[in-house]
């Protein structure tokens, strides 16, 4: 469903504005401290129809600020994640949903096909072309729910890829941001990569009846996603203990838009790209042609910022800074959609 064309202007004029504030203070004074809402209640059905998956059912959670939302962020998480990488429990820290909902924002973070508590298809039919197309019609379902609020899809991961994949399709988004996710002119290295093991041999998964194919991380490997300096022992267990699946089929994606940008190019929202400093894709990369590479990849964008986390690796919402993040995003996101 459409939206004025006089908000995607506004985007993009406000989104060059927003960068000069991103390292200021917290959130705004009108939704500091209050309480958020919480509930597990947004279950809904999207038709899919392709790689043989007619339609899916995605489960997400919805976090709601006390006064009236800003705009709605859709959360969406990367391989072996579902919703809890976003609201992942570890003392008094407030959660990457959590802290977006006490800066008025309106949070939806959801099950990926295939993870949490969402349908789960044959292993060979979760890819990212069904990612892409459920999410983009659960996102039109979101539009129709909350009619008047702009949207910010917020990816992590391999799901910055599925993000991407939307954002370039969809008529209902506004502003995307991609975390842990980057393009760069020299080959990334997967040295060190948690292996994949099937989920029904997992500790932790095992006793799911997952469908056959199904994978997940190898046992005590997930330490790969952290800068563990700057890293809650907590967290890293909870990590664990709480990790989901991804498949085969889901490789091909992200592989293919590291090399052919595809979905990139076709993005036109404002793009806020957000990667840590010991970020395993940002390692070995030239520092200076971090942001300019990413303005190449998104070249159609109305707008393309970058941000460097010092301190964090691949899994920014878990590090001990991460409210540091969750602001980055807050005041881009204000700008790009005000």
């Amino acid at each position: 469903m459409k939206k004025p064309v006089l908000r995607r202007w506004r985007a993009a004029a406000l989104a060059g504005l927003a960068l000069a504030g991103l390292v200021a203070t917290g959130p705004a004074p009108a939704y500091a401290g209050q309480p958020v809402r919480h509930g597990g209640d947004l279950d809904l059905r999207v038709d899919v129809g392709v790689d043989g998956v007619d339609s899916v059912r995605i489960h997400a959670e919805r976090y709601t600020p006390a006064g009236r939302p800003r705009g709605v962020q859709v959360l969406v998480p990367g391989a072996t994640y579902d919703h809890r990488y976003f609201d992942l429990r570890r003392g008094g820290v407030d959660s990457q949903a959590r802290r977006a909902a006490r800066q008025g924002w309106l949070v939806i973070a959801l099950d990926r096909v295939g993870t949490g508590e969402s349908s789960k298809p044959p292993a060979a039919s979760v890819t990212t072309a069904v990612h892409v197309a459920s999410i983009d019609r659960f996102v039109d379902r979101v539009d129709a729910l909350y009619r008047g609020l702009p949207i910010v899809l917020v990816g992590h991961s391999y799901g910055s890829v599925v993000a991407e994949g939307v954002a370039a399709r969809s008529d209902t988004v506004d502003a995307l941001v991609v975390t842990g996710f980057l393009y760069r002119r020299t080959e990334p290295s997967f040295e060190g990569f948690p292996e994949l093991v099937p989920a029904a041999t997992d500790p932790v998964l095992g006793r799911r009846k997952l469908p056959e194919g199904y994978l997940t991380t190898a046992p005590g490997s997930r330490d790969f996603f952290y800068h563990l300096p700057n890293a809650d022992p907590a967290a890293v267990a909870a990590d664990e203990r709480t990790k989901s699946t991804t498949t085969a089929a889901e490789i091909p994606g992200f592989a293919e838009e590291i090399a052919g940008r595809a979905f990139a190019r076709a993005v036109r929202v404002p793009v806020l790209v957000v990667v840590g400093e010991h970020d395993y894709l940002f390692r070995g990369n030239d520092p200076a042609a971090f942001e300019p590479d990413q303005r190449s990849a998104f070249a159609a964008a109305a707008d393309v910022r970058a941000v460097l986390v010092p301190d964090a690796a691949h899994d920014l919402a878990l590090h001990r800074n991460a409210p540091f993040t969750t602001g980055v995003v807050h005041r881009w996101a204000v700008g790009a959609v005000a």
